[in-house]
């Protein structure tokens, strides 16, 4: 049987489905999973009434079409939602990043590996030995929020943050990591760069990765990125 979750008005056209109260560090895989049959079975169910559907770390928004009567289709979201277990979760996929952990392109991988009493290279086999799952894509788009991350990596975000950082930027914060897709501002520590491209919006669909995705991250020489830069 599903997990008790809460429905809410969220705005005029959305509904805020929350699984848990708050958001967790460490997201649990059961309600990760859940969120997103859910978010399948409301798209094969009643596609007619929705607009889009947003899945996050504990919640789900369903913006809907203004006609549309909230508590009826509250009614509806809970009768779906009683019958999650015969949705089966969306196809995911293994993608194999290289990255760049040189210093040259990783500013904070020295400190931070000070502070945690390793190695440059026992940090970097601890960040590229994990399988990581994209629990969502957010903040930036192509913007991958990943699930995976050791322990001994763990490291609140920078007190002050950067105000401009490489697109392909391999960053960590607080339990997670990612990957910035463009040039932006950044809170996290970046510990290396990767070449490979997250969003661009002259690919169909812009983004190659999905929720639930796999990424494991491949260690490549200065010379073998630089090179790859140049092709």
């Amino acid at each position: 049987m599903s997990k008790p979750i809460k429905f809410s008005r969220f705005t005029d056209n959305s509904i805020l489905i929350a699984f848990s109260d708050g958001i967790k560090a460490e997201i649990n895989a059961d309600t990760r999973n859940d969120i997103y049959r859910f978010n399948q079975a409301i798209k094969r169910f009643i596609p007619d009434k929705i607009i889009e559907t947003v899945p996050c770390y504990t919640s789900l928004t369903v913006f809907h079409r203004h006609v549309i009567a909230q508590k009826q289709l509250i009614k509806e979201l809970r009768q779906i939602y009683a019958n999650l277990a015969e949705i089966m979760l969306p196809k995911s996929k293994t993608w194999h990043i290289p990255v760049c952990y040189h210093e040259k392109y990783a500013p904070d991988l020295a400190a931070l590996a000070q502070s945690k009493g390793l190695s440059q290279q026992e940090l970097i086999h601890l960040h590229s030995q994990s399988l990581y799952t994209i629990d969502f894509i957010g903040f930036l788009p192509g913007f991958p929020y990943l699930s995976g991350l050791d322990k001994r990596l763990h490291i609140p975000r920078l007190q002050k943050p950067r105000a401009k950082i490489a697109q392909g930027s391999v960053g960590i914060g607080g339990a997670q990591t990612g990957v910035y897709p463009q040039v932006s501002p950044a809170g996290w520590h970046i510990i290396g760069r990767t070449k490979f491209n997250f969003f661009d919006t002259q690919n169909n669909p812009p983004c190659p990765l999905r929720p639930l995705d796999k990424i494991q991250f491949v260690p490549i020489s200065l010379v073998e990125f630089e090179t790859s830069l140049s092709s």
